[in-house]
């Protein structure tokens, strides 16, 4: 199975979007100029997202992506946030109260075991909570299971392409949790092929700007250049992963093969 590389475009993110992740890749064709109630604009960043679908959110937070997203699905559509924190399910139920938005649903669970039978969505979200997980692999399997057929995945975490100085990674992680598990783009990549998907790859690229005084800590002059040049392939990198689920399963792509992940 190939899943290639696909870069689009290489840009300085200075953490303007939710969690310094992917601000672009995963946004809707349907709505992006309309809004919900308390001003909820619909962003750019949900181009996947059609009128009618389903849509799940692993790791929904507090609920705002997942509102977005219902702006997008419009009243024929769903949408379902899965958290594992009852606070977040809590304060997210209250949030889409008070816009009386009937079609988002948040439910209290664990994204390596989603309470939602296989096949459900038509697209799932997730944004900067793929690398706080233990078995980012499990994850990875429940999105296909989730997924249906010809169903799209989309996924915007912190990666690398040189390995970095662990003691900068945790230090940076302050800054934004989700950089504490990022791996190089590879290892990322390959949760993705050895769970099934078949096509796809990533289809933004934004370098992180950190701060100067964060880098002279733990590397050289030439190196803080090197990681503040959107062309090196050194420093931190937010990407935003797209993948396709085959229309049909094979014996290698089933979700219930447990010979899949040998190679």
């Amino acid at each position: 199975m190939e899943v290639e590389l696909q870069t689009i475009e290489r840009k300085e993110n200075t953490g303007n979007s939710a969690c310094g992740c992917g601000s672009g890749g995963c946004g809707s064709h349907s709505g992006g100029d309309k809004k919900a109630e308390a001003d909820c604009e619909t962003p750019s960043k949900y181009q996947l997202i059609h009128e009618g679908d389903r849509v799940v959110e692993f790791g929904s937070g507090l609920g705002r992506d997942s509102v977005s997203m219902a702006t997008a699905v419009g009243p024929t559509g769903k949408v379902i946030g899965i958290d594992k924190s009852e606070q977040n399910i809590t304060a997210a139920r209250e949030y889409i109260d008070s816009l009386k938005i009937s079609n988002v649903e948040f439910r209290h669970g664990d994204i390596e075991a989603v309470p939602l039978p296989k096949e459900y969505a038509n697209v799932i979200y997730s944004s900067c909570v793929f690398n706080l997980q233990a078995n980012k692999q499990k994850v990875a399997d429940e999105m296909y299971r989730i997924c249906d057929h010809s169903g799209l995945v989309c996924v915007s975490d912190f990666v690398t392409i040189n390995p970095i100085p662990d003691d900068l990674r945790k230090e940076a992680s302050e800054v934004a949790g989700c950089i504490a598990g990022a791996e190089d783009v590879e290892t990322f990549m390959n949760y993705f092929r050895k769970t099934g998907f078949n096509s796809g790859g990533i289809v933004e690229v934004n370098k992180v700007k950190l701060p100067d005084e964060l880098l002279e800590k733990y590397l050289t002059a030439e190196m803080i250049q090197k990681y503040n040049d959107i062309d090196s392939d050194d420093g931190i990198f937010s990407v935003t992963l797209v993948v396709e689920k085959p229309e049909t399963c094979s014996a290698e792509t089933c979700c219930g093969n447990p010979d899949k992940h040998k190679n």
